[in-house]
């Protein structure tokens, strides 16, 4: 999944889940040990445990994904299969394709199919997104000083802002200096849950030059468990601005909605998912576009 650099690559990363949580003083289930007193140390324990279950979770899914940006939207049915993803556009602009976007939908999907070069310089991109989007998320502990809340809807409740100490290594890691908001992590599955966060200064890239996001921004991630003890992304929404290379002006706003999601067999080639894309047995209309009528995510 691609998204916005580098918010979006810390925001595909923060998940969402629904299972019950306790603080100190209220009844906890007698599995669980108590929460650390330190709100980093539990925050930092979040993480290395969502790392290490994400790393061992080989399952494959197919799923369909509403997107809206600056250029419209898009429904898509997508499959993850052993050789990569491939999607079928089902919408777009709420609307079914016309005979010359199928056409060039198809060509799109056979390319990646038949073309294992095509196919490497997408699986290049997104693992660059994956390990800049790693790094980022493995600072996060020490990127920011983390406050215990309280509790609300079955999850642990933490504030966050920058670190003072914390000296950004890389220009990606330079946002989180101007970053705040709040974060939710489920107690018994120990993953972080939800986050909303949010500039409350202008991020300038080059003293200014090369670019700048924006005060007021915000972003706003959650997912679910979908299934066994597969989590993923439901929902995604990005609102920034800013300029970049000078004055050229940026307005990233983005809008993601995941659901219906399907465990494949976690063997299905790339080949074979086309096929199971050219049947159209998974369809999106117009009215149910992006529903998030199963998504935990708001209450």
């Amino acid at each position: 999944m691609s998204y916005f650099i580098p918010l979006r690559r810390v925001a595909m990363l923060l998940l969402f889940a629904c299972l019950g949580i306790a603080l100190p003083g209220q009844t906890t289930p007698d599995t669980l040990p108590p929460l650390p007193k330190d709100a980093n140390q539990f925050v930092k324990e979040a993480i290395k445990h969502q790392m290490e279950a994400d790393a061992a979770d080989h399952t494959h899914w197919r799923y369909h994904i509403h997107k809206e940006d600056d250029k419209g939207s898009q429904d898509r049915d997508v499959i993850d299969t052993k050789d990569g993803q491939l999607a079928r556009t089902l919408l777009i602009n709420g609307q079914p394709l016309t005979a010359e976007q199928r056409a060039a939908d198809e060509a799109r999907m056979k390319k990646l199919v038949d073309d294992p070069t095509e196919r490497a310089k997408r699986d290049k991109r997104a693992k660059d997104d994956e390990d800049k989007g790693v790094q980022m998320f493995k600072a996060i502990p020490d990127a920011f000083i983390f406050k215990y809340e309280g509790a609300e809807n079955g999850q642990v409740r933490l504030s966050f802002f920058p670190n003072p100490h914390y000296n950004a290594p890389t220009r990606e890691l330079q946002v989180f200096r101007s970053m705040s908001g709040m974060i939710w992590i489920d107690r018994a599955a120990l993953r972080m849950s939800r986050l909303d966060g949010s500039l409350f200064e202008d991020v300038t890239f080059g003293w200014g030059l090369l670019g700048r996001l924006n005060k007021g921004g915000t972003f706003s991630v959650t997912q679910s468990r979908v299934g066994d003890d597969h989590w993923e992304i439901v929902s995604l929404d990005v609102r920034m601005s800013g300029h970049a290379v000078i004055f050229k002006t940026i307005n990233v706003k983005q809008l993601q909605r995941i659901t219906g999601f399907h465990r494949i067999n976690d063997s299905m080639t790339i080949s074979e998912a086309y096929q199971l894309l050219e049947k159209g047995d998974s369809t999106v209309s117009a009215e149910n576009q992006g529903g998030m009528a199963n998504s935990p995510g708001k209450k």
